[in-house]
């Protein structure tokens, strides 16, 4: 198994990056939209944590950046009908994070928006994985806090969305203060909801 390449960028194509090793060999590598936002310039070096896939007309790579998004692409090959070109577009359209939010809330009209997942299998997705990601986000968090650090501001219930929004972004992986101070950032009306402040939260953290 290849756990990760390192090598020279040299090329990015809609869906996959061309990585050039020491040795001289190229790999192309299919990635997620969101990792290719992040690329550095041609001619940088890059390093992908990568998913190799064998099959009877050939192989294929799929790299990430980060080495937790390659191991949520590997729960989704677990779920039954998901192969990796399906959970790359997963992740592509859903967004890493907001797919373990989706799972977690059981949104299954969010994950049924990722290209040819239907509601069926959107919601085999979140029975199989809910657990699965419930244990990861809780490892990347080390536990869920009760509270958030600084005082929330507000209403009764404001103060309760935007402590209940802190504990679902840690619980996604953020660290706390970084939750608390996005979440103190939402403007929140009386007809928002908790995954409206997650949400809003989410962009603040880009």
């Amino acid at each position: 198994m290849i756990a990760y390449i390192k090598g020279v960028f040299t090329e990015a194509e809609a869906n996959a990056v061309v990585i050039e090793t020491a040795g001289g060999v190229a790999y192309e590598i299919f990635v997620m939209s969101a990792d290719l936002e992040k690329l550095p310039g041609r001619g940088e070096e890059l390093k992908l944590y990568t998913y190799l896939q064998v099959k009877e007309d050939g192989v294929a790579l799929f790299g990430f950046l980060s080495k937790t998004d390659l191991t949520v692409f590997k729960l989704l090959l677990t779920v039954s009908g998901i192969g990796p070109k399906s959970g790359l577009g997963i992740l592509s359209s859903v967004g890493v994070a907001d797919l373990r939010l989706a799972v977690l809330t059981e949104d299954a009209d969010r994950i049924a928006a990722a290209p040819g997942i239907g509601k069926k299998t959107a919601g085999r997705l979140i029975i199989e994985l809910k657990d699965k990601l419930a244990a990861l986000t809780e490892e990347l968090a080390g536990g869920f806090p009760a509270e958030p650090e600084e005082e929330s501001t507000g209403t009764p219930a404001e103060k309760e969305l935007r402590e209940n929004a802190v504990q679902v972004l840690v619980a996604l992986g953020y660290a706390q203060k970084e939750a608390v101070k996005a979440v103190k950032k939402i403007t929140i009306t009386e007809e928002m909801t908790e995954d409206d402040v997650v949400r809003f939260s989410l962009r603040e953290l880009g």
